[in-house]
């Protein structure tokens, strides 16, 4: 009950629209057009029954062509570095035998001031997110030495060892 009373609240809220953002509608989709990019939000009749994730999605995307999302990551541990960043792909040192190359889409700016740190923007909140999750599963971190990639200001809460 008290979850549909968040939901109504949500749907009350007026949402600012900068200047610089433009909406379209073509056919079955809503297109976002900012300084950062362009976003299109597909099939509006399945996103009028649910309302609360329209606003949502609406309000995600004038955030991303307006201002863009940030994620960071950080490298911990002896050996896990960030070894070369090229316009299209991602080369990475992770405690294997070998390096791990990752291509990185067109629409994601990858930038690394140091080589534990790695700065990941763009303007697709989704796709920022899916692309830091296959970068992580290359190398989840370890609950028991603290070590592999963390999102930053994540806290990982170690387990304790064998005990005798």
């Amino acid at each position: 009950m008290l979850y549909s009373i968040k939901m109504k609240n949500i749907l009350k809220t007026k949402l600012r629209v900068p200047d610089n953002v433009q909406f379209f509608l073509e056919k079955d989709e809503l297109i976002v057009k900012g300084p950062k990019g362009n976003l299109s939000l597909v099939n509006l009749k399945f996103l009028k029954l649910n309302k609360s994730l329209f606003y949502r999605l609406i309000q995600k995307a004038i955030i991303g062509v307006s201002f863009g999302f940030i994620k960071q990551l950080v490298f911990v541990g002896v050996g896990y570095r960030v070894e070369s960043i090229t316009s299209d792909s991602l080369t990475l040192k992770l405690g294997y035998s070998h390096l791990v190359t990752i291509k990185v889409p067109e629409s994601i700016a990858v930038h690394s001031p140091k080589r534990t740190v790695l700065i990941l923007k763009s303007f697709n909140s989704q796709f920022l997110n899916e692309f830091v999750a296959h970068i992580r599963s290359q190398k989840f971190p370890d609950v028991y030495k603290g070590k592999g990639i963390l999102l930053k200001n994540e806290v990982l809460s170690l387990k304790d060892g064998k005990k005798k």
